[in-house]
Parts: structure tokens; sequence; C-alpha cells
């Protein structure tokens, strides 16, 4: 199996999603489950995209996200419903175990699908603080990466054990650092590190911690720059989970038509 990348996204509250208690508390076994409780079939959630510049100022965008897992293959895409500026762009990822994942996106402007490629997958999905690589949903499997429980402590009131994630090669990041509310099985707060894994370059918070279908979601995530010259709200406004999906949704068709 590829070592994927450290990939936080729009699924990324599906990885989030669970009640399932820790086995014990070593880092490998926290992300054994934390990677199982990510394990859905399908899901389907309407999002709010708020992008804040150092100013102040606000770009709110609205998006659907599908995903759906077949065959052991992981398939995801994301429609942008408004505002016209950024309409009906839509983005596909399809992921492998064997290779590297495949990424399309469909912008209007240009009337045509893009492929992206490796070289800009670390560069600003959209204009917000999620790259790329950030936007493919991934499994944490224990052999992709070195996890260690570096300390425990009181996060947004919640007992935490603290992650530190050292991936094996070809991630974004040197390390990301997760802190895990030990009782709900959600994460909290996020930091990732630049690939020296000294330099701090962005952190994701999560809150409104809301309890659906059997799981705990985070309905708020803020990603923010470390400079603080920008950050991103992603917030939930529906979420289905484990719901049929038409797999049509998940072909470079229908990212060019919007038709199945």
């Amino acid at each position: 199996m590829k070592n994927r990348r450290f990939r936080w996204c729009f699924i990324v509250l599906i990885w989030l999603c669970s009640s399932t208690l820790f086995a014990d508390d070593t880092g490998s076994a926290i992300m054994a489950d934390l990677a199982k409780a990510q394990r859905h079939t399908s899901s389907a959630m309407e999002l709010r995209m708020t992008l804040i510049d150092g100013r102040d100022e606000q770009r709110v965008r609205t998006l659907q996200t599908l995903s759906l897992s077949e065959n052991g293959q992981q398939k995801s895409i994301t429609v942008f419903l408004s505002p016209a500026a950024v309409k009906n762009t839509r983005f596909l990822t399809f992921e492998y175990d064997d290779k590297a994942d495949d990424q399309w996106i469909y912008l209007p402007s240009l009337g045509k699908v893009k492929r992206i490629a490796a070289s800009e997958r670390s560069g600003s999905f959209m204009g917000s603080d999620f790259t790329y690589a950030d936007m493919a949903s991934t499994t944490y499997d224990v052999d992709e990466a070195t996890h260690t429980c570096i300390k425990e402590e009181t996060y947004q009131q919640a007992h935490c054990l603290v992650i530190e994630s050292i991936p094996n090669d070809g991630s974004d990041y040197g390390k990301t650092i997760t802190w895990v509310d030990r009782d709900r099985l959600v994460a909290l707060k996020v930091e990732f590190y630049d690939k020296s894994s000294d330099e701090l370059l962005k952190t994701l918070e999560c809150s409104a911690i809301d309890y659906v279908s059997q799981s705990h979601i985070a309905r708020h995530m803020v990603m923010t720059d470390a400079k603080g010259n920008h950050r991103t709200l992603l917030e939930i406004l529906q979420i289905r989970i484990d719901i049929p999906i038409n797999p049509n949704y998940f072909t470079v068709s229908f990212l060019e038509t919007g038709r199945l």
C-alpha cells in the first residue's frame, strides 16, 4: 500500500465522526480507531465556506460534497453552488492504494475539465487555506506514518490525547500534531508543519460537536494560516451518512456536464 499524504478536507468531517472508545492510548491504536471510524459507505454534506482575509473581509461560498466507498476505493466530488463567480465549479478525486490519486477540476470559466498535476497539489484550493492535496479523503493506516502519543491535556474542556504523526514518505507535511477528544473520538485541533517539521504552517480547529446518525461530528472547522494573513471557516449545514448515492456522480462525464 502506498504511503499517502496527510490530507484534510471536507471528507475529514467523516474522519472525525465516531462514538468508538479507544482500546488503548498508544498513538498507533488511536489512529487505527480513527481510520476505522472513517469507513462509512457514503456521505452527503452541504457546507458553507467563508474565506476571511487579514482585514476580516469575508467571501462566502456554499457547496455540496458527496463521497462513496465502492469496491474498496474512495471517491468524492465537490460542487460549488454559490456565488455566481464559482457556481458549478466541480472537483473530483479518486483514491488508489497502489498509485497516486487522480484529481480533476471543472472550471466554468474555461468550460473544460483540468487534471490536477502532482506539482499543483500543494496549491490553494479555490482560494481557501486547504490545498488540493488536503481535499483528498484518506484513511490513516498505521503503516503510513509513525504515530506517537506525546502528552495528555485539556482542550475545549475535553480530555485530549495529543498525537504526533510523522509520515513515512511522500507527504506535503513533515508532521501533524492532533488533539483527540478521548471520550468522543473527535479531533478538536490539528497543527500542520512544513517538511522540516520545524515551522508551523497552519492550524485546524474544530468545534460545535454534534451527534448525527450515531456519530460525533464537528460542525465548525477553522483552518488558519500560521502567519495570520488568512483563515477559512467550514460549517456543515446538512449531513447524511451511509445513504444510497448514484455512482455516476463520480465520473469525469458528470464533472464536465453536471448531468447524470
